[in-house]
């Protein structure tokens, strides 16, 4: 049975988890896709749309059960519809790319049909653990950078001005 929300944690951190159907004798033409994606972000080629959603925790895709079903999973801030809009917005080509093998999707636009396709599929989880539950990715971010500043303020490559202008800054980190 599905959920149309997920778990959500504190400071709304939700999961997601989506297992579709995958068209058949498609999965290894996906895997093949999923693979060369994967190779050229770990080599630094490939900078993904979905880093620049500011609300994703994490993503990943998975083919399961004997290449049958395409297995989605992903921790986000926010609720469903708003974080799959964004997710359309910035990333309609991937999205419809990967989804596109799949029985029955309507495409990642218009928003609409993609929610309730999702929403077909969800499973609610059990059981869901956050590590960081009570923080979104800007806080997280925001406090990663200021650690890097602090720590490069002490070695001596900021002064106490820059030290200061860097902390002040209302999104110190590149989006």
């Amino acid at each position: 049975m599905s959920d149309p929300m997920g778990i959500q944690l504190a400071n709304n951190v939700t999961e997601l988890t989506v297992v579709a159907p995958l068209k058949h004798g498609k999965a290894d033409q996906l895997r093949d896709i999923l693979d060369k994606r994967m190779s050229a972000y770990k080599q630094g080629i490939l900078k993904s749309p979905i880093e620049q959603i500011e609300t994703i925790h994490y993503a990943r895709w998975v083919i399961i059960a004997g290449d049958q079903l395409l297995l989605f999973t992903s921790n986000y801030d926010g609720d469903l519809g708003d974080y799959l809009e964004d997710f359309a917005e910035r990333d309609e080509q991937a999205l419809n790319g990967i989804f596109g093998f799949c029985d029955g999707w309507p495409g990642a636009r218009p928003v609409g049909p993609m929610i309730e396709y999702v929403k077909k599929y969800q499973l609610s989880a059990s059981f869901y653990y956050g590590a960081y539950a009570k923080y979104t990715v800007k806080e997280v971010k925001r406090a990663l950078y200021w650690k890097q500043q602090a720590e490069n303020f002490l070695r001596g490559g900021l002064n106490e001005a820059q030290y200061r202008q860097a902390l002040a800054a209302p999104t110190p980190w590149p989006l």
